[in-house]
C-alpha cells in the first residue's frame, strides 16, 4: 500500500493556527443563541478518527492498548486505541480538537471516542467484508492509495457497503491542492469535504466511476484535513437533535441531505451549476457549511408528500422512489413574500452486497415546477437530472410567490432516497435611491441573483408609455455578488425621476 503518512505529511499544521473561528461560518453560534439551553452537543453520539501514522495515530499518547481518559480539551471523554500503544499525532491532536473537543468542536459532549491507524482501517476494508466499527460518525483525514485500482475500488465499495449496512455517517476529506487521491474522497455514501478557499481538486472523481462531482461541502479552514472534523462534529450535532425526537431522520441519507440542503451560498456568491447534468458547483459543491439552516430544515419536522396538502417551506423526508410515477412535494410561497433563496438536496445509495460488492446504482432526479391549486404547471423552472452522481442539488434565488412542485422520478422502484429542502423569505430585488449634495443620483441594488441580468428603466412621469430603459446590471459580469451600486449618468437630470428593476421571473 502507499503510505498514507507520505500523502499527508506535508499538510501538517498544529491546532491553533487557524486564524478564522470556521464555526461562526458555519452558523453554531447563531444556532446556540436560537436554541439557547436546547443546544444539542453530541452527547450520547459515538465517533471514530482514523490517522495516517505520522509519528503515532492519536490525539494524545498512550502506552498501553485499554481505553483510557482524555484530558485539557478532551477531559471527560474517553478514548480507544483499537491499534495499539502511539505516540501523540499533532496532526491527529488538531483533527480532533475539531470533531470533539470541549472548547474547538461543535460537538463538546461527545465522549466515547475510538481511534485507529488509517493503515488497519484501509486494510481491513480491502481485505473482505469490514467489521462493524464503533463509531456513529466517523473521520478519515488521510489520502493515499493501494498502488492498485481494482484494490482502491474494492475499498471504496467496501466503505459505502459499511455507509449502508451500519446507518453511519462517514467523512471524507479531500486531498490539499489539485491531486485527487483515489482514497478515500471517491466514494459514492461519504461526505467529502473541501475548502471554502477552493484549494482542493475541483476535478472531480477518477476511481470507482469518474465524473462525479466533488466536493459536496466547503468549511472555512485552512487544511481539507480539519475542514473534515469540522462537518463531522456538525453531523454529530445534528444526529444528538435527530435521537430520540426524529427517528426517521436517523439515517445517513437524511443527515447527509440535511447538510447539504443547508449549505450556504451567502459567502459565495459566484456558486453556479453550469448544467442541469450537475448537481453542484465544481469548487464549492453544495455550498458552505451551515448547522443552523440544517438544524432548522430537521426542526422543521418530517414531510409528506400529498397532492392535496402544501408542506411547509422546510422540510425532509425518507421514503422510497417509485419508477411508476414520481414522488412530489407541494409548497407555497406566500403573497407579498419572495423566496430570496430556494436549496433542494435528495441522495440515495448505491445497492451493494457481499461477498462480490458488485455495485448497482439507481438514476434519481429532482425538479422544481411552478404548481397552481396542486397541479404541475408546464416545463421545469429548474432540474439536477446528473446520470452518474448519488445526489441531485437545485438552488435558486428569488423565486416569485405562488405554489410549486419538488419532484423526484426514478429509473428504479423501491429505491430509498433522503431529501431535504429549504425556503429563506425574503422581499426579492430592492432599490434604494441616493441624490448626492453634488447632485449625482445613484442605485443601490440589493437580493441579486449575481446570474440574472436586471434592467434598470427611468421614468420622469410614472405613466405607462414613459418608463425607458436606463442601463443595465449584472453582477456575475464583473465580480459576483448580490448587491451593486449603479449610477445615473444622464445629464441633465430632471427635478424628479422614478426607477424600476425589470428581470424576468423564473416562473416566466
Amino acid at each position: 500500500m502507499k503510505s498514507v503518512a507520505a500523502s499527508l505529511s506535508a499538510a501538517l499544521l498544529l491546532a491553533g493556527t487557524c486564524t478564522a473561528d470556521w464555526r461562526e461560518d458555519s452558523g453554531f453560534y447563531a444556532l446556540q443563541a436560537e436554541l439557547g439551553m436546547a443546544m444539542p452537543t453530541g452527547a450520547g453520539i459515538s465517533v471514530l478518527q482514523s490517522e495516517a501514522n505520522a509519528g503515532g495515530y492519536l490525539p494524545q499518547a498512550t502506552a498501553g492498548t485499554v481505553p483510557f481518559a482524555g484530558t485539557g480539551g478532551f477531559d471527560g471523554k474517553t478514548i480507544t486505541p483499537h491499534s495499539g500503544a502511539s505516540a501523540l499525532s499533532n496532526h491527529a491532536n488538531a483533527v480532533a480538537w475539531y470533531f470533539f473537543s470541549n472548547t474547538g468542536s461543535m460537538s463538546p459532549g461527545v465522549t466515547d471516542v475510538h481511534c485507529w491507524l488509517a493503515d488497519d482501517f484501509a486494510v481491513s476494508l480491502a481485505s473482505g467484508t469490514p467489521p462493524a466499527y464503533t463509531g456513529s460518525v466517523q473521520n478519515h483525514s488521510w489520502v493515499g492509495s493501494f498502488g492498485s485500482t481494482a484494490t482502491d475500488q474494492a475499498v471504496l465499495r467496501r466503505l459505502d457497503y459499511m455507509v449502508q449496512r451500519d446507518a453511519v455517517t462517514i467523512i471524507t476529506p479531500l486531498n490539499n491542492g489539485g491531486t485527487m487521491m483515489p482514497l478515500l474522497a471517491n466514494a459514492y455514501h461519504s461526505l467529502t469535504i473541501g475548502l471554502r478557499s477552493g484549494n482542493h481538486p475541483t476535478t472531480g472523481t477518477n476511481t470507482d466511476g469518474a465524473g462525479r462531482m466533488k466536493p459536496d461541502l466547503v468549511v472555512n479552514q485552512d487544511l481539507t484535513s480539519y475542514a473534515g472534523p469540522a462537518a463531522g462534529s456538525a453531523a454529530v450535532l445534528l444526529l444528538d437533535a435527530i435521537r430520540p425526537a426524529y427517528p426517521d431522520a436517523d439515517d445517513p441519507r437524511v443527515v447527509k441531505a440535511l447538510l447539504l440542503a443547508g449549505a450556504s451560498k451567502n459567502r459565495l456568491p459566484a456558486w453556479r451549476r453550469t448544467t442541469t447534468a450537475n448537481p453542484y458547483d465544481s469548487t464549492w459543491g453544495a455550498g458552505e457549511l451551515n448547522v443552523q439552516n440544517s438544524h432548522r430544515i430537521l426542526a422543521s419536522a418530517r414531510a409528506v408528500p400529498s397532492p392535496l396538502t402544501d408542506a411547509s417551506l422546510r422540510g425532509w423526508d425518507v421514503r422510497l422512489a417509485d419508477s411508476a410515477q414520481p414522488v412530489r412535494y407541494f409548497f407555497s410561497i406566500p403573497d407579498a413574500t419572495w423566496a430570496s433563496t430556494f436549496s433542494a438536496v435528495i441522495t440515495w445509495h448505491r445497492s451493494l452486497a457481499p461477498p462480490t460488492f458488485v455495485p448497482s446504482l439507481a438514476n434519481l432526479n429532482l425538479r422544481l415546477f411552478a404548481a397552481d391549486a396542486f397541479v404541475v404547471q408546464g416545463d421545469p423552472i429548474d432540474e439536477s437530472v446528473s446520470t452518474v452522481d448519488n445526489v441531485e442539488h437545485l438552488f435558486l434565488r428569488n423565486l416569485p410567490p405562488g405554489q410549486y412542485a419538488l419532484e423526484i422520478t426514478s429509473d428504479t422502484s423501491s429505491v430509498e432516497f433522503g431529501i431535504a429542502w429549504e425556503v429563506q423569505r425574503g422581499t426579492g430585488p430592492t432599490i434604494t435611491v441616493r441624490r448626492e449634495t453634488s447632485g449625482e443620483v445613484y442605485l443601490d441594488l440589493s437580493q441579486l441573483d449575481p446570474c440574472v441580468a436586471y434592467t434598470i428603466e427611468s421614468s420622469e412621469t410614472l405613466s405607462f408609455a414613459s418608463w425607458e430603459e436606463a442601463g443595465t446590471v449584472r453582477t456575475a459580469d464583473s465580480i459576483a455578488a448580490t448587491t451593486a451600486t449603479w449610477q445615473d449618468t444622464a445629464l441633465p437630470l430632471p427635478a424628479a425621476r422614478y426607477y424600476r428593476l425589470k428581470w424576468t421571473s423564473p416562473r416566466d
